[in-house]
């Protein structure tokens, strides 16, 4: 049976360039493709405030009115004690979801740090990942999602905010067979892959704060009969364009991605 997946982060409620045009085409679109899950990476919020959690709430209301929905804070987020808000009008800051029908486990994380843009996942947080990946079976995909980037991005201009101790999580993730992880933070969409795991960055889905020739955006992830299948998806009109397709399946009782096309993003 297939899955339908939205990624989506940085709507950033209370910025001077958010859109509430391009919020009104995300939920209608979002209606239209009738997801089975959606994935919040981080960043509902410019500036942590109570009431710009008053209205990213609503928009969640409205997110868990179509789909399932799991939410992670991002740095905006946790600006101004905003951390506080977070727990008490949204969500856990952390989470595990496990989709039996399509095999499937998602693990969520809390990489953000008070009044800073970097991020870290700490070591608390990376023994719990450990543990929680350890109860999955090898026969099941294995998915990690934060906010903050753990390695560069293109035509993000200066890397300054990647996580403090990417290396350490890095070498969780790899040594626990994590097969996708999902972020988002520096509003540009990419995918890598490295060392046989996916790396999938969201862009932001409602502002205008855009590099380059960049738009809103978020992506779309499809899973069916083996094969798993990434669209960007524009906010403004709904267009979709291919980004990534994946083959994967059984080696040796562990699910792995057999095969993979990636299509360029970024112009060079």
């Amino acid at each position: 049976m297939g899955k339908k997946v939205i990624q989506i982060s940085d709507v950033h409620f209370g910025d001077t360039t958010f859109s509430l045009a391009l919020k009104s085409n995300f939920l209608a679109q979002l209606e239209d493709e009738n997801p089975d899950l959606l994935i919040f990476a981080g960043d509902l919020t410019a500036s942590g405030y109570a009431h710009e959690y008053e209205q990213a709430l609503e928009f969640v209301d409205e997110l868990k009115s179509i789909t399932k929905t799991h939410i992670v804070p991002g740095n905006h987020d946790a600006r101004n004690v905003g951390l506080v808000h977070f727990e008490n009008m949204i969500s856990k800051r952390k989470f595990v979801h496990t989709d039996k029908n399509s095999n499937f486990t998602i693990i969520g994380l809390d990489s953000s740090e008070a009044d800073v843009s970097h991020g870290q996942i700490g070591r608390d947080q990376m023994d719990w990942l450990k543990s929680e990946l350890a109860k999955i079976p090898e026969d099941r995909a294995k998915v990690v999602t934060f906010h903050h980037h753990i390695i560069p991005i293109p035509q993000t201009g200066r890397e300054r905010n990647i996580l403090l101790d990417s290396g350490d999580l890095m070498h969780i993730l790899t040594e626990n067979g994590v097969d996708f992880v999902l972020n988002g933070h520096k509003h540009v969409p990419n995918v890598w892959m490295l060392n046989n795991m996916v790396v999938l960055n969201s862009g932001t889905a409602t502002t205008g704060k855009l590099r380059g020739n960049g738009y809103a955006s978020y992506n779309q992830i499809e899973i069916k009969d083996g094969e798993v299948f990434v669209n960007l998806v524009r906010t403004e009109n709904g267009s979709k364009r291919e980004i990534a397709h994946y083959s994967v399946g059984l080696m040796d009782e562990s699910m792995v991605i057999h095969s993979y096309i990636h299509k360029s993003i970024h112009s060079v």
